[in-house]
């Protein structure tokens, strides 16, 4: 699941005629685990709609509405919104779990660890076509999901695949907040997903998160993609943020540059008090 909000999903359906109901439930990686009580249609394309069950404690639950696609490979893909104005997209993998027809069938280990790592960069700056070796780049692990990316425009949050993105993007301007997600089961983890995560928010912190069973393949894929981005910072900017120069701080230098050039310490003493009624 992908968009304002990320993090995994279990959907359960039953049909029962033209009509579809169920459960899913939403592990959101930020606010925790959420249920919803789902009900819809499937008629070449899948319309869900949903009302909150259980959630999280002082966290608001919108109405859910979604509609999807069935993939050739059995996965369910589309796109999901509440009636809070949250929203973006998802895709659903087939898991037969337990079920007779799979008693006696030899299941991969159930993941005992999970490794995330997250790499925070400086002050960046990307055009397009950083924006879409960033994309290739991240894609190539990834088999069977594609990146959805999600950005700031005319005061709202969009949510798209990386292909319907790069599409418009020339006609998009100048972005301030840009998200990029991909993420798949992992091979051998038993309904587990990998992920990673790139962040980058001109107001805030930029960021890249990876997360695997495989230790080794989450240090490197997260640090390979940090070092893609690392020629696009912006190594003044950066400085400047790392270590918090401020306005004070330049005019309280400047007043160390000039003070020797005053001999009367009376003078001195006046061009202090200025500079210090001056400063914001």
């Amino acid at each position: 699941m992908y968009g304002t909000n990320t993090g995994n999903l279990f959907l359960e359906l039953e049909n029962t005629g033209p009509d579809i109901s169920g459960t899913l439930r939403i592990m959101d990686a930020e606010h925790g685990v959420a249920e919803y009580s789902i009900k819809g249609t499937f008629d070449e394309k899948l319309k869900l709609s949903g009302d909150p069950v259980k959630g999280p404690p002082d966290i608001e639950l919108g109405t859910l509405t979604a509609e999807a696609i069935l993939t050739p490979e059995g996965n369910i893909r589309g796109t999901w919104v509440t009636s809070i104005g949250t929203g973006g997209a998802f895709t659903a993998y087939p898991h037969h779990g337990a079920y007779p027809e799979n008693v006696g069938q030899a299941h991969p280990p159930i993941a005992r660890q999970l490794y995330t790592k997250n790499i925070f960069l400086g002050s960046v700056r990307l055009f397009f076509s950083d924006v879409k070796q960033l994309i290739s780049y991240i894609q190539e692990d990834f088999n069977s999901s594609q990146p959805v990316v999600t950005y700031n425009v005319r005061g709202s949050q969009v949510t798209k695949f990386a292909e319907d993105f790069l599409n418009e993007a020339h006609s998009l301007g100048p972005l301030n907040y840009l998200k990029i997600t991909t993420q798949e089961p992992e091979p051998g983890g038993y309904g587990i997903n990998r992920l990673i995560v790139v962040e980058l928010n001109a107001q805030g912190i930029n960021e890249v998160r990876g997360q695997s069973i495989q230790e080794s393949w989450v240090i490197g894929k997260t640090e390979a993609t940090a070092a893609l981005l690392k020629p696009s910072e912006r190594v003044l900017i950066t400085s400047y943020k790392k270590f918090g120069l401020g306005l004070n701080h330049i005019t309280f230098l400047a007043m160390l540059v000039f003070m020797p050039e005053i001999a009367n310490w009376k003078d001195r003493a006046l061009f202090v008090s200025v500079v210090f009624f001056c400063l914001p």
